[in-house]
């Protein structure tokens, strides 16, 4: 068995393998869960499918034999199952695993081989240098993401995520040190579930005269939703007072605008 068709079987394999894992992450959190590690991951899934068929169609038209790359329909109907598969599964691996065959050839054009020919050779390199200059880009965006996104950022931005909720509860669990994140998520969430995340943490970490009007706000945002309970008993924390369970953001309104006098 050459190495191309081991390639095929260690993708299929894998995928059969999760496939079966009821533990495993659903594919739309994989995604998410990429997401801070590479962001966008869209764009780097997007970078490994297109160097990935660019690879293919040179291969095909200059009948050059390229690792683990497969004539035009094959990729296709490959790349097909592997975007299907992973929204279903654990995400984005196995699309970033088709990489690995533009990473060969990068070694494969530069290192000595005097059993390639030389325009051949030539070729290679300059098809590496295209896959290299992409990536190269790709990392730069990926690293101004991360340094310039905080966890506030990223809970916001998928707040109806489990891995959101998590990141949530990381949060929480590591204030007083980030209150200002959680501030902001009080302020801009708009899913109950984080706001009563975010919550406990302003409830017992927060200060009266700044947190009290963004738990009212944030309150009156999700009253009557599930778990808004916790955002009563922070208010309780922070104020002293002890409304009705279910009290309107209003009736708290009016309640501290009569201890306030």
């Amino acid at each position: 068995m050459d190495n191309k068709n081991r390639f095929f079987l260690l993708i299929v394999f894998g995928l059969i393998l999760n496939s079966a894992n009821e533990a495993l992450a659903c594919g739309s959190c994989g995604y998410i869960q990429f997401d801070r590690i590479l962001p966008p991951i869209w764009y780097w899934v997007a970078f490994s499918v297109l160097w990935f068929f660019s690879l293919s169609i040179y291969a095909a038209t200059t009948s050059t034999k390229l690792w683990s790359v497969y004539k035009p329909v094959w990729s296709l109907i490959l790349v097909s199952v592997l975007l299907i598969t992973s929204t279903m599964f654990i995400g984005p691996v196995f699309l970033l695993l088709l990489n690995l065959p533009g990473i060969i050839l990068v070694f494969k054009a530069f290192l000595p081989n005097k059993s390639i020919p030389k325009k051949e050779k030539r070729n290679l390199k300059i098809l590496s240098l295209a896959g290299i200059a992409c990536l190269s880009f790709l990392i730069a965006i990926t690293v101004n993401i991360r340094r310039e996104r905080t966890d506030a950022d990223f809970i916001l931005k998928y707040e109806y995520s489990g891995p959101a909720k998590m990141a949530c509860e990381r949060l929480v669990y590591n204030a007083p040190a980030q209150l200002n994140e959680i501030r902001e998520i009080i302020s801009k969430a708009k899913n109950s579930h984080v706001v009563a995340i975010a919550s406990e943490g302003i409830g017992n970490h927060g200060d009266p005269g700044r947190d009290v009007p963004l738990l009212i706000d944030a309150y009156a945002r999700i009253y009557g939703e599930y778990e808004d309970e916790k955002v009563e008993l922070a208010l309780s924390k922070l104020t002293g007072l002890k409304l009705p369970d279910g009290s309107s953001p209003r009736a708290w309104k009016k309640q501290l605008a009569a201890k306030a006098k």
